[in-house]
C-alpha cells in the first residue's frame, strides 16, 4: 500500500520542512498507516487514531527530542512511534523482539520516559523541568494526558506542585472523553477543567476541533508567546478513521475468567442487595458492563484511581455492605498501603477479585501481574487464593461473599480455561488432580491445566493448592508423607509463592523428599504472546515433561 508524503519521513526533524499541503496529506496516510499496520494485533489502537494530528502538531511545532515530550499513556503514542525514526519496525509491534505498544526509554531517545500506567506524566515532567533548571537547559518542557489519565489521583498532586512552581510548560489535556470506558467524575460532568486548572495556576487554553492540524498549529504559535505553566484542554475524537474487523468467529472459544466473572456478578447482584461492585476503570475489561447496566447504583466505576477505590470498599465494609472490588493486578500496586492500613489493619470483609494476574501478553512488563502476591503474602488477616478454572473462581467467590472479617483475594490469569478441567476440582483445600505416590507435582492457580497434562503424561501426581494463604500446612503434609520427589510448578516470583512454605517444611525436617520448584524468574519479562512468555519462564509442558523424566535420577 501507498502512504503519500509519510514515504518520505522517519523523523521529526525531516516533518519540519513540509508544506502545510504535505502535512494534511500526511495526516491520512499516518492513519491509514497505523491501522493497516495493527489489523492483526489486539492493543489500544483507537487511543492513537484520535491523536494522529495532535502527534504531528507537537512534533512540527517542538524540536523533539531535545525538547521533553512525555505520553501519558503511552497507548495514545503510536503515531509518535511511527514519526520517531520507528516506521520501518512498526509492523513488530508488541510482537515478541519487536517495538513496544508503549513509551519506552530504552527504544528511543525521543521516548524521554516510560508510560504503560496512567497518570504519571506530569510527575514526570516535573523532574525533567528541574532538571533543567539545576543543569541550566533551555528547553521546552510538554506532557500529553488523556484517555481517562488525568482523573488518576497524581495527575492531580503534580499539577499542584507545578501550578506553584510556575515554571514554563505545556500540559496538553487529550480530551476524548473517554478512557476503556467513559470518563466519570465531576470535572467531566461539570466541564470545568477551566476553573480548575486555573485554581491550580495554569493558564487555560482549549482547541474545540482538535482533529483539524491547521487549528492545532496555530493555537501552538500562539502558545509560544506565553511565559508559565498552561494547560492546553483538546478535544478529539477517540478512533477518528477506524474501521471495525470482521470479528465472525470460525470455532467455538473456550470460556475465559473474565466472562465467569462477568456472569458470576450479574447473578450475585440480583440475589444480594448489600453486594457492591467497585472498579478504578476497568468495568469493560473485567466484564462488568452488562452488570453496570442492570445495576447502575452497585457496579461504581471511581475513575483509575486505586488508592480511593480500595478505601472506598473499606467504608462500605465498615457501614456493613458486601464490597467486592475488581482490580488488574499491575494496577493493585498502587494502592498496598490502603490495602493494608484500611482494609487489613482493620479485618474488614473487602473481597478483592485481581484480575491480569500472572503474564499478560503483548502490553509487556508494566503491565505483568506477577508482583501482587509478593506484596501480600506477609500481611495479616487476608486469605489469597487462584482458582484453576470457571468452576473454582465461581465457588471462590461465592466462598469470599460468606466471610463477615478479613479480606479475601483471587487472582486469575487473561486467559480462557479448559472446562474439562472443571470437573477435578474439589474444595479450597489440597487436593489430588492426579495420583501417585512417588513423583509429584503441586500446582497452584490456573497453570493447574499444563501441570495436569504433564502429570498424567508422564505418570506423576498432581496435587493442586487453591489457597496460599493461610497455607494448609497440616494437609500438605498429610498428602506428600509418602512422596519422594516434589516438584512446585507456580506463575509467581518465589517470594510470592508457596515455594518459601514448602523449603520451610524441608529445612525443619517435617517433609523428607528431593525437591525442585519452577517460579518466575527476578526479572522483567518482555512483551510476547502469553504462550511464548510462559515458555520462556520454564512454564511450558515441554518443560515439565523433561523435569518429571530427570528428577527420578536424582
Amino acid at each position: 500500500m501507498s502512504y503519500p508524503v509519510l514515504e518520505r519521513i522517519t523523523k521529526p526533524e525531516e516533518l519540519r520542512k513540509l508544506s502545510l499541503a504535505d502535512l494534511l496529506i500526511l495526516v491520512e496516510s499516518l492513519r491509514s498507516f497505523i491501522q493497516t499496520e495493527t489489523s492483526e494485533k489486539e492493543g489500544h489502537i483507537k487511543s492513537s487514531l484520535g491523536v494522529v494530528e495532535l502527534s504531528i502538531a507537537l512534533h512540527y511545532h517542538f524540536n523533539t527530542p531535545e525538547d521533553i515530550l512525555i505520553w501519558d499513556v503511552g497507548h495514545q503514542a503510536y503515531a509518535h512511534k511511527v514519526l520517531t525514526e520507528r516506521k520501518r519496525d512498526f509492523a513488530t509491534n508488541r510482537k515478541q523482539g519487536g517495538i513496544a505498544g508503549f513509551t519506552k526509554r530504552s527504544e528511543s531517545k525521543y521516548d524521554p520516559f516510560g508510560s504503560g500506567h496512567s497518570s504519571a506524566s506530569i510527575s514526570a515532567l516535573a523532574g525533567f523541568i528541574k532538571a533543567a533548571q539545576l543543569s541550566h537547559l533551555q528547553r521546552k518542557h510538554i506532557a500529553v494526558i488523556g484517555d481517562g489519565a488525568l482523573t488518576g489521583g497524581q495527575a492531580f498532586e503534580a499539577l499542584n506542585f507545578l501550578g506553584e512552581e510556575q515554571s514554563d510548560c505545556l500540559i496538553v489535556f487529550n480530551d476524548n472523553q473517554s478512557s476503556i470506558d467513559p470518563n466519570i467524575g465531576a470535572l467531566q460532568a461539570r466541564d470545568s477543567y477551566r476553573a480548575w486548572s486555573e485554581a491550580l495556576g495554569f493558564q487555560y487554553h482549549s482547541t474545540e476541533s482538535g482533529n483539524n492540524l491547521e487549528s492545532l498549529l496555530g493555537a501552538l504559535n500562539h502558545l509560544s508567546e506565553i511565559k508559565g505553566p498552561l494547560f492546553w484542554h483538546v478535544r478529539t475524537q477517540k478512533g477518528l478513521g477506524y474501521k471495525a474487523k470482521n470479528t465472525a468467529k470460525t470455532k467455538t472459544q473456550k470460556p475465559s475468567f473474565q466472562s465467569t466473572f462477568g456472569t458470576w456478578a450479574l447473578a450475585a447482584l440480583a440475589e444480594n442487595p448489600k453486594l457492591v461492585v467497585l472498579s478504578p476503570a476497568m468495568l469493560a475489561g473485567a466484564n462488568l458492563s452488562a452488570a453496570k447496566a442492570k445495576f447502575p447504583d452497585r457496579v461504581i466505576d471511581v475513575g483509575i484511581a486505586e488508592q480511593h477505590v480500595v478505601t472506598m470498599a473499606a467504608g462500605l465494609a465498615a457501614a456493613g455492605m458486601k464490597p467486592l472490588v475488581h482490580l488488574y493486578s499491575t494496577f493493585a500496586q498502587r494502592a498496598i498501603d490502603q490495602i493494608i492500613h484500611d482494609v487489613a489493619l482493620q479485618s474488614l470483609g473487602v473481597t478483592f477479585v485481581l484480575d491480569r494476574a500472572g503474564y499478560v501478553g503483548e502490553d509487556g512488563p508494566t503491565h505483568h501481574g506477577v508482583f501482587d502476591q509478593s506484596l501480600l503474602m506477609d500481611i495479616p488477616n487476608i486469605r489469597l487464593g487462584a482458582p484453576s478454572g470457571g468452576r473454582a473462581l465461581m465457588e471462590m467467590l461465592d466462598w469470599a461473599m460468606s466471610q463477615s472479617e478479613g479480606p479475601v483475594f483471587l487472582r486469575y490469569p487473561k486467559d480462557s480455561f479448559d472446562p474439562e478441567m472443571d470437573k477435578l476440582w474439589r474444595s479450597y483445600r489440597p487436593h489430588w488432580w492426579h495420583q501417585s505416590a512417588k513423583k509429584v507435582f503441586i500446582s497452584y492457580g490456573k497453570i493447574a491445566e499444563v501441570v495436569q497434562s504433564a502429570a498424567v503424561q508422564s505418570g506423576c501426581g498432581h496435587l493442586h493448592i487453591p489457597i496460599a494463604r493461610p497455607f494448609p500446612k497440616g494437609d500438605v503434609l498429610e498428602q506428600l508423607k509418602n512422596v519422594e520427589h516434589l516438584i512446585l510448578v507456580d506463575e509467581n516470583p518465589s517470594a510470592g509463592s508457596v515455594h518459601h512454605n514448602i523449603a520451610e517444611l524441608i529445612a525443619t525436617g517435617e517433609l523428607e523428599l528431593n525437591y525442585q520448584h519452577i517460579t518466575l524468574a527476578a526479572e522483567f519479562m518482555e512483551h510476547a504472546g502469553r504462550s511464548e512468555q510462559l515458555k520462556t519462564a520454564g512454564l511450558s509442558l515441554d518443560h515439565l515433561l523433561s523435569l518429571s523424566q530427570n528428577s527420578g535420577d536424582e
